[in-house]
């Protein structure tokens, strides 16, 4: 397992040292036809400390504003128009996810197990809620709840008026894991959420009972570095049915009313999905990002020329016919939504992207790097 030794070194393990770095180096960018104009609208500093922890602190857009989150505990809002700073809040702890947000709130979650509520107009604190385990994954809104993931196997349900506990769903950990979850989606009457074990669950919205399972991969091998399969990316809703894409195991389209599986293939995937109307897209575990049939699972095109540069999920920008992913070294990258080819390019900072771009606007959408700047661009197709 090259690609475990890379990736171990995301895993919750502390100080532990590791053994040389085995994976294979990231590929050189070459030159490319060029087939869009990709240009920086505005740039900002999101706080004041270097992303160290290696967690994903994703941006949250909604309205007119955009939040940003950095490890050290600045919150901010911006217009996602010009760059202009609304209001900045230290919250006084280490994050460890990035922001969510609903019904005139955002939320962000500590390193320590708690869940903060600010205002979303001004930056102010609500509550503060204990749910006792670190949160790699921005807090989920709806259906007059609350729903955090922690690194335990818990997803927990709060009220969003003061944080008061809904319920707790706990699921069974493997030994070894990934650094990182995915965030669970609120549908009406439920959640989803991709688990560690290969599995995802669909939990009742009163009470957080189990209404169904589903495995789309099972553990196999036998050390714990073979029997990894975390759901870590995203998962994926499109035509009324879910997409969900583990580590060393499976990608599957499931049935979200009772989650039969519908079909699913064998792929490794820890950076996750997105989809559209016509086509499922998914970075690979070498980074080779994939365009698959939504009706059966087979390749529509692939894009390898990024191998092995620790690509985020492949993210739709509305309004174009493009796709854009963020590299470990600062370039974010688009890609034809019909054949795969990359039509522009960029470098946005000297230092990687770990989080998923944000769609803001049609043709326009948000960066955060590990170097602590939020990057606004725009794309258009060339004339």
């Amino acid at each position: 397992m090259r690609r475990a030794a890379l990736l171990l070194l995301l895993l919750a393990l502390g100080g532990c040292s590791f053994t040389q770095d085995t994976a294979a180096p990231p590929n050189e960018l070459t030159s490319y036809e060029q087939g869009a104009v990709l240009q920086e609208a505005w740039s900002g500093v999101t706080g004041d400390a270097f992303n160290r922890r290696w967690v994903r602190m994703v941006p949250y857009a909604a309205g007119d504003r955009l939040y940003t989150a950095d490890v050290a505990g600045q919150v901010s809002a911006w217009r996602p128009g010009n760059g202009d700073l609304r209001w900045r809040t230290d919250v006084g702890d280490w994050l460890s996810a990035g922001v969510g947000g609903g019904d005139g709130a955002v939320y962000v979650g500590t390193s320590k197990g708690t869940v903060i509520a600010l205002s979303a107009k001004d930056g102010s604190e609500r509550w503060r809620q204990d749910v006792k385990g670190e949160l790699l994954a921005p807090p989920a809104t709806g259906e007059g709840m609350v729903v955090v993931r922690t690194v335990d196997g818990r997803i927990v349900a709060l009220d969003p008026k003061d944080g008061s506990r809904l319920w707790t769903y706990s699921a069974d950990v493997p030994s070894l894991t990934l650094r990182g979850n995915g965030k669970p989606i609120v549908v009406p009457g439920g959640v989803l959420a991709g688990l560690d074990n290969g599995k995802v669950i669909a939990l009742s919205d009163k009470g957080g009972r189990p209404l169904w399972e589903a495995t789309v991969a099972p553990p196999q091998g036998r050390s714990p570095i073979d029997r990894m399969v975390d759901i870590d990316g995203a998962l994926g809703v499109g035509r009324g049915v879910l997409y969900a894409a583990t580590y060393q195991g499976r990608i599957a389209q499931i049935e979200p009313n009772q989650g039969q599986i519908q079909w699913s293939r064998d792929m490794s995937s820890y950076a996750g999905l997105d989809v559209d109307g016509q086509r499922v897209y998914v970075t690979d575990a070498d980074s080779n990002v994939r365009a698959l049939d939504p009706d059966s699972g087979a390749t529509l095109w692939r894009q390898d020329k990024l191998a092995h540069r620790r690509l985020t999920a492949p993210i739709v920008i509305p309004g174009t016919n493009f796709l854009v992913v963020g590299d470990y070294d600062g370039y974010v990258h688009v890609l034809s939504r019909a054949d795969g080819r990359i039509v522009a390019r960029r470098r946005v900072d000297g230092f990687g992207i770990l989080a998923d771009p944000v769609p803001l606007s049609d043709g326009r959408f948000a960066v955060q790097t590990q170097g602590a700047h939020v990057v606004v661009l725009n794309v258009h197709a060339l004339d």
